[in-house]
């Protein structure tokens, strides 16, 4: 399987750097090697207004070049107060305003959204308990891991494998999203 992931090519959209920054430590662990990483600018606007309006341009991408059976892209947006189900329809309608197809089961395309934000996921990953996807977590994961947040995002890639039973809803629907793009 991983030699199979070394020749996708995966093209990831996310929020910020933080998140940027741990899906390229996860999908690395996961035998991905061809990554194209797009991230919102800082400071200019809604990183998750930002992702939905370039994963719509993403999908008709790699619809165009549907004979290029390698290409997979995955659309991260965190959950904020919205949560999954919310933040899953906005992408579609944004596709249904395109005059697009909805995402089909068929194609290489994930759509994670962690909850409340990555930080949730993050903490999570490193062992904390009782984390809440209702509560902002990132001043908790700053005050825990500030001083090298490398390695603990390399920790929390390398635990991934570990969480099949989690209780976060989200990061449960994160493990079924990026099975996905395996196919």
């Amino acid at each position: 399987m991983a030699s199979e992931r070394g020749n996708l090519r995966l093209t990831v959209l996310s929020e910020d750097k933080r998140t940027e920054r741990f899906f390229r430590e996860l999908l690395k662990s996961f035998g991905f090697r061809k990554l194209a990483f797009h991230t919102a600018p800082s400071g200019r606007g809604s990183g998750e207004a930002w992702v939905t309006a370039r994963h719509v341009k993403e999908i008709q991408v790699l619809r165009s070049r549907n004979y290029q059976r390698s290409l997979r892209l995955i659309a991260v947006r965190d959950g904020d107060g919205f949560g999954i189900a919310a933040r899953k329809q906005q992408l579609q309608d944004a596709l249904e305003r395109a005059e697009l197809l909805p995402r089909q089961s068929t194609e290489g395309i994930a759509t994670p959204v962690p909850s409340r934000n990555i930080e949730t996921w993050l903490l999570t990953l490193l062992g904390a308990e009782d984390v809440d996807e209702t509560a902002d977590c990132k001043h908790a994961f700053e005050a825990a891991h500030a001083t090298d947040e490398r390695a603990a995002l390399k920790r929390a890639a390398a635990a991934w494998p570990s969480i099949g039973g989690t209780s976060l809803p989200s990061l449960r629907d994160g493990v079924d999203e990026l099975k996905r793009i395996d196919g």
